[in-house]
């Protein structure tokens, strides 16, 4: 029987994600600095930095995601309101996911020599969320252009004013919320 993993994903996730805001890249050797965690186990555990990578993005993608299509696919009168609010709440919720997603460029944390398998679960996780959306759309008689301005273009411009700087403020909500509402109308 195998030893059990002393690493703890969320710990590297978040110095990842801290370097990411800091710098836009990340070098396993400032993940070591940062968590006491060796580059032995790094490789281990995620079999290269690049795996590292990939599997932070992948982390943070499902947990908003999750957060986003539940809000959607909710069937309350306000699901649209609910979905795009989930982007401010979620930087407060996760401010270490948030970072990796907001602050991170896919091609740095998704890149060529990801692990393939990291790569097809983040584009399965992305058509169901492009799925929820459009089925949204449709259901709702808005066109989909609408939909990705107020779910997602709005909620990600007024959370970057602030991340990684500052906390996304409770205030911003209530834009968000109206953002997508005029999104929605205006179509």
């Amino acid at each position: 029987m195998g030893r059990m993993s002393t690493v703890d994903d969320a710990i590297v996730f978040d110095a990842v994600g801290r370097k990411i805001a800091e710098s836009g890249s990340v070098v396993l050797q400032d993940v070591v600095a940062e968590t006491g965690v060796s580059v032995g186990s790094l490789y281990h555990r995620y079999g290269s930095r690049e795996g590292l990578l990939a599997r932070a993005w992948l982390d943070a993608v499902l947990a908003f995601q999750t957060r986003f299509i539940a809000a959607l696919e909710s069937g309350e009168p306000d699901a649209g309101e609910r979905a795009a609010v989930a982007t401010p709440q979620f930087c407060r919720d996760e401010p270490a996911r948030a970072r990796l997603l907001i602050c991170g460029r896919k091609e740095e944390l998704l890149s060529a020599g990801s692990p393939l398998v990291i790569k097809i679960e983040v584009a399965r996780a992305n058509k169901i969320a492009a799925k929820s959306m459009a089925q949204f759309a449709k259901a709702n008689r808005i066109p989909i252009d609408a939909c990705r301005l107020g779910l997602v273009a709005f909620p990600l411009g007024a959370v970057r004013m602030y991340l990684p700087d500052q906390k996304v403020p409770k205030k911003v909500d209530a834009y968000v919320a109206a953002a997508f509402r005029s999104a929605v109308r205006v179509s």
